[in-house]
Formats: structure tokens, C-alpha cells, sequence
């Protein structure tokens, strides 16, 4: 008997330890709710190196992201020569991609189609299901560009539908949906997958004013992520000369933004910066121990978050004491564990908050990119432990983390209470798959 095929979607890569996270997750509550075989996730092979240790395969994506048509990386504004590039790519994907989400198109025109893309469409041909893993990708602020990028998301969802193969869609954020057409363009993916599930209750509610979607609310998956137990992450931190056992360590997790829908994105990317590296003095200075930690590694500087780092290391100068901590060769599993031995996380990624909250971490979350940020912090009961990127300052920074030390007991009560609730929400997550 053949083995059969599933699919993770959309695409990513090993470089983000938070949707590595996602990924290895859907695998493990999809094979527990019996979806047993052989996982492909949509990335470049260089990319997927350590998802493929853990027998997750790799497929290329058959629409690249637009910035693979460019050898411009230093994208962190959304400039009008972007746009004009962006508005390119879009007419030619329009072109070559779009026949292929219609049967009788893509009966017509497959034999013109390469060689590689054939090959390509046989891996979805020949799935028994697909996942679209856990997430916040579907939101938009009203910028041109966005409803290219709502295309772009739903796109391998769309093409795996066309197929007739069943698509879950695991815990994601939802919305705003600000631009024209994105509602209509999610809703008529959404409605055709098996189920649907929110992270939080405000992309639920989202989903079901807007698009007229009854979704299911789990927390995110990334909680049910296990350490990897055989990495001595105390040992392996000495060695890095940062102080886990002398000095209460704080954590801060940054990135590039471009404050997309805003006329004024590089004056507040500045202010994130300022903020970011008077916060690490005022740390430094007071008794803690800063580590300023990139998560996400990238080509692209507009996710890489080392280039960020970069920029608020020349505003500290050598004014404090402080470690940036990098590196790559660690997976997420092993990257949860640094978290774990952390005292307090200030973290603008994320799943950085996430891998913190899972073990009890107290957390202030600089949120931005939708709804995920806002919403798993309300549903948790610590909206207050939460700031808009666009919001930000050093002086609310420093007032929220005198909060944070002040009431950690009661914190870390809520974060227990909502780590039970975690436990059995999963079990229902893959009662749910299994159906």
C-alpha cells in the first residue's frame, strides 16, 4: 500500500523557530488524530534542514514570494518602486499561477506548463489532506499591496482545494481586513476547508462578522511544544557568558517593521528603536541582565532580526552591560529552553512570548501584524503586559516591567491557569482532526 501524502501550508522555512514551531506541532496533533504518512512542507530544501530530521520533507512552492523575483533584500520600507515591482510580479502570477486553481484550465494549459511545476502539482495531485498550520498571516491595513498578499497567502491553500483534497486550517490569527476585496477573497477559501480554527476570540470574531466563518477558538499550538531534553541550555548559556544564576536575565526579542498603512513608518521605527535600547539601559542599570536575542534569521533585513539588534546596539553604544545572542544552529525546541531560563521576556516576536509563557515566564509583548498579539494576551487575562508597536516608548516599556516584577505572582497564576486549559484544548484539537 502506498504511503500516503500530507501537506503543511503555507510557506516557511526553518529560519523562523516560531513557524518551525507551527509546523512540527500540526505534524504531531495531525499523526496523533491518525493522519499517518509522509509530511511535506512548502519550502526551498536549503531552508528545511532541520524539519527534515524530523521526517518533514520539503516541496517548493509553485507561487514564490515576490521577493525571490528580486536581488534586493534591503527591503524595510514599502517604497513606490516596491509597490511598482510588486504590482509586476503580481500580473505575471496572475498569468502563470492563476490557471492552475481551476481544473479545466489547468487540464488545457498544464502541457506548456515546465517540467519542474508539473512535478510540483503532483505532490498536491497526489495528497490525502493538507494543513494550513497555526499562524497570524491573513490581515491586511489597507495598503495597495495588500490584496496581492492576501492572494499570495491563499494561493497553495486555494490550489490544494482545487484538487478536491481536505484542508484543515489549525489556530490562526485573523484580520483587520482593511483593504477592498480581502474579506470576500478569505471567505471564499475559508468556507470550503474541513474546519477552521482561531487563536483568539477577537480573529474569531472577526471571522464570523466579516466573513460569515463559525470558527473554532484553541490557544496557539506553539504551547504544546516540547523541550528538547538532551540540550544543557544552562551550561551551553555559561559558556556564552551570560549570567542565568548571578543576575535576574530579561530577554528581548525585536524586528524590523515597516508599520505598514502608516505615512510616517520610518520616524516610528525609529521611536522602536529608541524605546528598545532605553529600555536595555534602564535593565542594565537596575539589577538585570539584558539579552538582546534574535529569533527570526533572514535574508530578507525586513525579517531579519539581527539588523534590528544592529540598530539599537549603536544607540546603547557602551553605555550598559548586555548580550546579543545568536545563533542559528538551534531549533526551536532548543530555543524554547533558552527562554525557559530566562526571569522576564520583553518580546516584539511573538512566539518568543509564547516559548516564554509556555514555562511560566512573565511576559510584556510589543504586538503588531494583526490581531495575534492583542488577542492571546487578552484571552490570557495580560492585556496590560501588552503595547502597540506603534505606541511604544522607553518610559511605557520600563512602567510595564516594574508591573511585571511587582505582580509576577499573580502573572504566573494566570499563565498556569491557561497552560491546563492548553492541555485540554489540544485534546480536542485532534478529536476535531480526527472527525
Amino acid at each position: 500500500m502506498k504511503e500516503k501524502r500530507f501537506l503543511i501550508l503555507p510557506g516557511c522555512d526553518d529560519s523562523n523557530r516560531g513557524d518551525q514551531a507551527l509546523i512540527w506541532e500540526t505534524v504531531e496533533l495531525a499523526r496523533t488524530a491518525g493522519h499517518i504518512g509522509k509530511y511535506y512542507m512548502l519550502a526551498d530544501k536549503n531552508n528545511s534542514i532541520q524539519s527534515q530530521k524530523k521526517d518533514i520533507d520539503n516541496v517548493e512552492p509553485i507561487l514564490p514570494h515576490p521577493s525571490e523575483h528580486f536581488n534586493d533584500n534591503a527591503n524595510t520600507q514599502y517604497s513606490l518602486f516596491l509597490k511598482l515591482k510588486w504590482a509586476i510580479v503580481a500580473i505575471i502570477d496572475l498569468l502563470v499561477a492563476e490557471p492552475l486553481v481551476h481544473p479545466k484550465l489547468r487540464n488545457l494549459f498544464l502541457p506548456f506548463y515546465s517540467s519542474k511545476i508539473k512535478k510540483q502539482l503532483t505532490f498536491f495531485q497526489n495528497s490525502s489532506a493538507a494543513f494550513v498550520k497555526g499562524g497570524g498571516f491573513l490581515h491586511s491595513y489597507g495598503e495597495i499591496t495588500d490584496i496581492y498578499k492576501i492572494y499570495f497567502f491563499l494561493y497553495h491553500i486555494r490550489l490544494a482545494l482545487s484538487y478536491d483534497i481536505k484542508v484543515y486550517v489549525l489556530p490562526n490569527s485573523f484580520g483587520p481586513f482593511e483593504a477592498p476585496f480581502v474579506s470576500k477573497m478569505i471567505k471564499s477559501v475559508l468556507r470550503k476547508c474541513e474546519c477552521v480554527m482561531a487563536r483568539e476570540g477577537i480573529s474569531k470574531e472577526i471571522l464570523n462578522k466579516e466573513c460569515g466563518i463559525q470558527a473554532h477558538k484553541y490557544q496557539d499550538i506553539a504551547f504544546y511544544l516540547k523541550k528538547d531534553l538532551s540540550f544543557d541550555v544552562e551550561n551551553y548559556l555559561i559558556k556564552r557568558d551570560i549570567p542565568i544564576n548571578v543576575k535576574p536575565c530579561v530577554g528581548i526579542t525585536m524586528r524590523p517593521y515597516r508599520f505598514e498603512g502608516m505615512s510616517d513608518g520610518k520616524m516610528r521605527y525609529q521611536q522602536y528603536i529608541k524605546a528598545l535600547a532605553e529600555c536595555t539601559v534602564w535593565l542594565s542599570n537596575n539589577g538585570y541582565f539584558p539579552i538582546l536575542i534574535e529569533h527570526v534569521h533572514s535574508t530578507l533585513e525586513h525579517e531579519n532580526d539581527l539588523s534590528c539588534v544592529e540598530k539599537v546596539v549603536e544607540v546603547i553604544g557602551d553605555t550598559c552591560e548586555y548580550r546579543v545572542f545568536s545563533d542559528h544552529t538551534l531549533d526551536c525546541e532548543q530555543l524554547k529552553s533558552v527562554y525557559g531560563c530566562l526571569s522576564y521576556l520583553i518580546g516584539t516576536r511573538f512566539h518568543s512570548v509564547i516559548f516564554s509563557l509556555a514555562q511560566s515566564v512573565p511576559c510584556i509583548a510589543i504586538t503588531y501584524g494583526g490581531n495575534k498579539g492583542t488577542g492571546i494576551m487578552q484571552d490570557m487575562g495580560l492585556e496590560k503586559y501588552s503595547v502597540s508597536i506603534s505606541d511604544v516608548s522607553g518610559e511605557v516599556l520600563i512602567r510595564k516591567f516594574k508591573m511585571l516584577v511587582n505582580e509576577k505572582d499573580e502573572i504566573v497564576k494566570k499563565i498556569n491557569d491557561k497552560l491546563i486549559d492548553a492541555e485540554r484544548e489540544k485534546l480536542e484539537i485532534i478529536e476535531l482532526l480526527r472527525r
